[in-house]
């Protein structure tokens, strides 16, 4: 491996290690919700899938990996791990997608929040939709910059749409046994909770999903 990483390769680790609080924000909505029970569970994935540290630097997660194939192997174990927590959970109890949901919810509008400070966003900036869209693209993982992630299909000041012709985390959602509705139900609700961080009259519609049987997705940031 490069002991020097580009630019590029510190923003997809950025993006991941969003991932990663993520799921220690759904972790601890399970702790708070289901007690000693979530340990149990939570003590049976990470026998499987080891938790993760997000304080460790890029460096020493790579090791002497080629960078490319050693960040796609960060984004699978940890999309599959997080993934993985929230199928084993789900499996016991009925109301955890949606104890997830508001987890991943709270986690999107602190990093919405977050973004308005280290980015400079300014009040303009915050009213514009396809700032804000393009604010949260250095935050959420959508794949390598090779995959093809969310394209905009059209932006304003007030109405900014994406879309996926194919979900780059379908597999690891159910290789880890997921349900994959579940799942980019919980994804959505992160994207509502960046865009409310931003700015509370910024509105998420999910219009179309592949994970409802359409053959696209198309979401959008909307000004209430």
């Amino acid at each position: 491996m490069s002991l020097v990483l580009g630019p590029i390769h510190h923003w997809m680790y950025g993006k991941i290690k969003t991932t990663m609080t993520r799921e220690a924000s759904i972790v601890a909505a399970f702790k708070a919700k289901y007690g000693a029970d979530a340990d149990k569970i939570l003590d049976a994935v990470y026998k499987k899938h080891p938790k993760a540290d997000a304080n460790q630097p890029l460096e020493k997660l790579l090791g002497n990996k080629a960078i490319h194939q050693g960040i796609q192997e960060l984004i699978v174990k940890t999309e599959t791990r997080e993934a993985s927590i929230i199928a084993a959970f789900c499996a016991k109890y009925d109301d955890a997608g949606k104890v997830a949901g508001e987890a991943a919810r709270k986690h999107g509008v602190s990093c919405g929040k977050e973004a308005i400070k280290s980015k400079g966003l300014s009040t303009a900036d915050c009213s514009d939709t396809a700032k804000v869209f393009e604010a949260m693209g250095d935050y959420l993982c959508d794949g390598m910059p090779c995959d093809r992630g969310a394209n905009v299909v059209s932006e304003a000041a007030k109405r900014t749409a994406w879309d996926h012709e194919s979900c780059v985390h379908e597999a690891y959602w159910k290789n880890a046994g997921a349900d994959f509705l579940t799942m980019c139900n919980i994804i959505h609700e992160w994207v509502s909770g960046f865009g409310e961080g931003v700015n509370q009259k910024i509105g998420c519609k999910r219009e179309k999903a592949i994970a409802t049987k359409d053959k696209s997705c198309l979401s959008v940031f909307e000004i209430k």
